[in-house]
């Protein structure tokens, strides 16, 4: 082989797995990747006394165990729970107006920056 096809062949075996090398130290970098845009987007829905949730955060590990993370759902101030999926139903809140308040947290209890809170009144 020539010496110009062999460094015409390199520089493309590089070209092509850039990257592969450059996604692999941005995720030894950064533990936890953060949304795209850092952006939470939430869908809600009142049914009765039950309050349909959807989210969306791009890239972020909804999910138990090491590497995932959680939403902490918060009603009128106060902690409700921890959930693990992108949705879910909040039931039986109690007539009146509610404040709801979302965000995402990763499980070793690094905080995203990432929350999203909404008013729902219940009939």
């Amino acid at each position: 082989m020539s010496l110009l096809r062999w460094i015409v062949w390199l520089g493309c075996a590089i070209l092509l797995l850039m990257p592969a090398i450059g996604r692999t130290a941005a995720t030894a970098a950064t533990p936890h990747a953060s949304s795209a845009a850092g952006l939470l987007e939430v869908k809600h829905e009142v049914k009765g006394n039950d309050v349909f949730i959807e989210c969306f955060a791009a890239q972020f590990p909804f999910r138990k165990g090491n590497g995932g993370g959680h939403i902490n759902v918060y009603i009128n101030g106060q902690k409700m729970t921890e959930v693990y999926t992108a949705a879910f139903v909040v039931r039986g809140l109690p007539s009146g107006k509610h404040v709801i308040r979302l965000e995402l947290a990763y499980n070793d209890g690094k905080m995203t920056g990432m929350a999203h809170e909404f008013d729902v009144e219940i009939p």
